[in-house]
């Protein structure tokens, strides 16, 4: 990368951190997703290059997605619940129980933070760690990881588990060649998944 696209990256490192602790009046990974899509455009390049890779690698973010759902409700709820003595609340959309319509709707919503998520956190945050040439594929993904903690908002446990989380996603980001197609699979059936069990009054 050139030395003068090197000086950026405190900054972006900056709004990574502002984002995660100024408290904002919309979702955090809103205004990254802007400022990381000026850093693609003055690094000459875009989210297309993110993007590429077979369908195999959405079918196998699927399953990946329906793996760490069935894995946090069954494993590490009660281990969680266990750890800290308090309940798990999985209600995000509370409003979403029983009603259908509301269901659908939320679950848009909750598609497009799953993509606008990936490519924030694992199409600029991690790329950007890889192009500094600093360190290996390990860090990127620990700081993409990080960053996903950091970003989620909440008490130490919902943070840890976002964390752990996103250390999954980064590895499946660069085992698919770093193409986000992957982990936006496996984070939009983890999230959408979700949002059904709670509809259907499963979790809470």
């Amino acid at each position: 990368m050139p030395r003068e696209l090197r000086g950026l990256v405190p900054f972006e490192v900056a709004a990574v951190l502002a984002a995660a602790f100024v408290p904002l009046p919309i979702p955090n990974v809103v205004p990254l997703l802007v400022l990381a899509t000026i850093s693609l455009y003055v690094r000459r390049t875009s989210w297309a290059e993110r993007m590429r890779g077979p369908a195999l690698y959405a079918a196998i973010g699927a399953i990946a997605g329906l793996v760490a759902l069935v894995l946090a409700i069954f494993l590490g709820t009660p281990l969680v619940e266990t750890l800290s003595d308090q309940a798990v609340n999985w209600s995000m959309y509370p409003v979403v129980r029983g009603s259908g319509v509301t269901a659908v709707t939320f679950a848009i919503v909750v598609g497009v933070g799953a993509l606008a998520s990936e490519l924030v956190l694992r199409g600029w945050i991690v790329e950007r760690v890889l192009e500094l040439g600093r360190g290996s594929a390990v860090v990127a993904v620990m700081v993409g990881g990080f960053a996903e903690a950091l970003l989620a908002g909440g008490p130490l446990e919902e943070r840890l588990g976002a964390g752990v989380f996103g250390l999954g996603l980064g590895a499946m980001y660069i085992a698919a060649g770093r193409s986000v197609v992957a982990p936006i699979c496996a984070r939009l059936v983890f999230s959408l998944g979700a949002v059904v069990l709670e509809a259907l009054r499963l979790v809470g």
